[in-house]
């Protein structure tokens, strides 16, 4: 019934203790959460990015597209706001058979016998963890 007048200090300092132990695992799964979450998004842009490079690149010479034209529309097609500006993109774009096999580099689809394959990077600034590159792959089959 009665209370020491010095329990309420040893509460405060147990509940700082507490806290001590627990902030950094804390800290370490938000930021966890925050770079998983950077990473995911990423990859999602530059899948979105690749498969409409991939897509012109697959109209290919017959509806007048050049490799310059497929990394025009893939760089535009980055619409997320931190892989813009300053970050080098580089876009691969080949035709390829159906085994995956390289047919022609650095080209694009010339008739319907092949597939384009479009493939893009860009460097990622990490905060503490992750790839130091993000990469996606796109192929379509050539319309000729």
């Amino acid at each position: 019934m009665f209370r020491n007048e010095h329990e309420g200090h040893r509460d405060r300092g147990a509940a700082a203790v507490e806290m001590a132990l627990v902030l950094p695992l804390l800290l370490v799964m938000v930021i966890g959460i925050i770079d998983f979450s950077r990473i995911f998004n990423g990859q999602i842009q530059l899948s979105q990015a690749a498969r409409e490079g991939a897509r012109i690149a697959a109209l290919g010479a017959p509806a007048g597209f050049s490799t310059t034209d497929v990394s025009t529309r893939t760089n535009a097609a980055l619409t997320n706001p931190a892989l813009q500006g300053g970050v080098a993109v580089t876009t691969t774009v080949d035709v390829v058979n159906i085994s995956g096999a390289t047919v022609t580099p650095n080209a694009v689809c010339a008739d319907a016998t092949n597939f384009s394959q479009v493939t893009i990077s860009i460097p990622y600034g990490k905060i503490w963890w992750g790839p130091s590159t993000l990469t996606q792959k796109a192929v379509m089959k050539c319309a000729g």
